[in-house]
């Protein structure tokens, strides 16, 4: 890579890190698929101040035809190319036609794992509620189904994060943006005998904290010691799937969506910064479009469909 353009990757990641906010292993990520733009340049004796669109586009070919590298690792690269082009546009560095010259990547999405109704009803009563930790099980699991949370915003709330009057919860998601979800009837019940009659109990003498969901230690939860919980419940409740924390999110998502959200309160309450990502649930929406259409579709109420008379 020439000293100007390694000077010119520097500051684009200094950049996402510092403004954008991007994770470490995001800044790396970026870093690794940039590093390997400049080498394509390299081999083809270029620079970024002499790149033209027939190098990009042999560029986007040659990784297009890699078929070790899976449809989200090239839309990834592809992502961490346009933003790093954007940056030098609006520095008056590249011209826009660059970026112009690259489409995006139309990635083969399928829904992960989600768990039915059904097996829903069944992991939550899984949980014994006779005792302090069953309960407050209970009260997680629920407030974790019926909103939608990551796991790490779920072991994260503190009881002033709950406004019980209003059934909704303030969030602190990614990049520490804040939002406020709904909570369900359920969820409200239990929460309210948890933390009027059960937290305290689970509290050790000297250890106060306003954590809302309490470990044994009267600590916050780590997200493994979710996650072992959940595949504990799961196996009572003779669930097969390989479920995760993550996966029941995607449960609330699709159950939302049949019931008739839309994508744009999902994205809402999902707490995405992009309706992009959100759209991995796409195919669910017309699924059920689909579903509905053979079931009301008159043709169906008709006795006899009738023959081909020419």
């Amino acid at each position: 890579m020439q000293p100007d353009d390694a000077k010119e990757l520097r500051r684009y990641l200094d950049f996402v890190k510092i403004e954008k906010r991007l994770s470490k292993n995001s800044v790396s990520a970026y870093e690794s698929d940039l590093e390997q733009f400049f080498a394509h340049l390299d081999t083809a004796g270029k620079t970024l101040s002499t790149l033209d669109p027939v190098t990009l586009t042999d560029y986007l070919v040659e990784i297009s035809k890699d078929l070790k590298l899976k449809d989200r690792s090239l839309a990834r690269k592809i992502s961490a190319l346009r933003g790093f082009f954007r940056f030098q546009v609006e520095r008056e560095k590249l011209s826009s036609e660059l970026i112009e010259a690259m489409e995006p990547v139309k990635l083969a999405r399928t829904l992960p794992v989600f768990l039915s109704i059904e097996e829903m009803q069944a992991l939550l009563g899984a949980i014994d509620t006779a005792t302090e930790p069953g309960y407050r099980d209970r009260t997680m699991f629920e407030l974790f189904y019926s909103s939608g949370l990551r796991v790490s915003e779920l072991v994260n709330l503190k009881l002033g994060d709950i406004y019980p009057a209003d059934r909704i919860i303030r969030v602190f998601g990614k990049g520490s943006k804040e939002r406020v979800v709904p909570y369900s009837d359920d969820a409200a019940r239990y929460l309210e005998t948890y933390v009027g009659a059960m937290r305290h109990k689970l509290m050790k003498p000297g250890a106060w904290n306003d954590i809302l969901f309490l470990n044994k230690n009267g600590k916050k939860f780590t997200r493994q010691g979710i996650w072992k919980k959940l595949k504990e419940y799961a196996k009572l409740a003779g669930i097969d799937k390989d479920i995760s924390p993550h996966k029941l999110r995607h449960t609330f998502a699709t159950h939302l969506l049949e019931g008739g959200a839309d994508l744009r309160s999902l994205q809402m309450l999902l707490g995405h910064a992009s309706i992009n990502t959100t759209e991995i649930y796409t195919h669910v929406e017309q699924q059920h479009i689909k579903n509905e259409f053979n079931k009301l579709h008159p043709r169906k109420r008709m006795k006899n469909g009738g023959s081909d008379n020419g």
